[in-house]
């Protein structure tokens, strides 16, 4: 059924993977370089002249970030098509499984690309609230998982006492 606890968790892990596109992962701050790390984009705010020769070297590759952003979009459709699929618990929880591998997957990109840019650029990043959304998205699949197997054992020893 759609109104389980379950069901709020997964909805509530695909808002906040919808929501941490509006967050900065990461802020680095130096006397000459000024930019935030956001899921799908690195943005640069430094004051600079254009063509000047550092605005020219700062070219970020925006690879990585398309990366993170396409895995952080299953990440985020997978638990909304996991909520639909109540009547086959075992799939939901395969789902849940595997939506927590991605989710894994996207918080080591993101500190992999985290730290391409704090060696590149030797700036120390700020981490910010989009930091830890892939890290709660994590702990609510887990949430998730566990009420789903806690139905399943209940639905099943019903199912012996008949």
């Amino acid at each position: 059924m759609i109104q389980r606890l379950q069901s709020v968790f997964l909805l509530l892990a695909a808002i906040l993977g919808i929501v941490i596109f509006l967050f900065p992962i990461a802020t680095y701050l130096s006397d000459i370089a000024f930019f935030k790390f956001f899921i799908c984009s690195v943005r640069d705010y430094s004051r600079q002249p254009f063509g000047d020769e550092a605005t020219q070297a700062r070219q970020f590759p925006m690879v990585y970030t398309s990366i993170l952003a396409v895995l952080q979009l299953i990440i985020a459709v997978l638990a909304l098509v996991t909520i639909f699929k109540f009547r086959n618990r075992s799939l939901q929880i395969r789902l849940n499984y595997l939506n927590i591998f991605l989710s894994v997957l996207l918080v080591g990109g993101i500190f992999y690309y985290s730290t391409i840019l704090e060696k590149q650029y030797e700036i120390t990043p700020q981490y910010g609230v989009g930091g830890l959304f892939p890290l709660v998205t994590i702990i609510l699949l887990f949430l998730a998982n566990h009420f789903i197997q806690k139905d399943e054992k209940l639905i099943r020893s019903a199912d012996r006492l008949r």
